[in-house]
């Protein structure tokens, strides 16, 4: 996955989707369900699907939907999900250049330094 973040910068978050068996390349079953990653990144929101297995694995592979109301319940979850990391990145942001401003009012009131002539 291709991010311009460093990893602890990136808040994820999974939404569960069914519990599927699924093949592996080794074609043993594993339990699991899919999960969407939702990360907050320095060029925007990234999502990407994958599958938890039980044991706490994350594949990769595309999420499974068995049928079209629980897909579309799962594209309202994932909309939620990208709408508050936005909201929270908006957030962050804010702060970031209200600490700017604050330090800029700080600089340009202190007493400057005497010059020699």
């Amino acid at each position: 996955m291709s991010e311009n973040t460093h990893p602890t910068e990136a808040e994820t978050t999974t939404v569960s989707a069914t519990d599927t068996p699924t093949q592996d390349a080794g074609n043993t079953t594993v339990q699991g369900r899919s999960v969407f990653l939702v990360e907050t990144t320095a060029s925007g929101i990234a999502v990407q699907t994958t599958f938890l297995t039980e044991q706490g694995q994350m594949l990769q592979m595309p999420a499974v939907f068995p049928n079209l109301d629980y897909a579309l319940s799962q594209i309202d979850e994932l909309r939620r999900l990208v709408s508050l990391h936005f909201a929270q990145a908006a957030q962050v942001g804010a702060q970031v250049i209200a600490a700017q401003a604050a330090q800029g009012a700080a600089a340009g009131s202190e007493p400057s330094a005497p010059t020699s002539a």
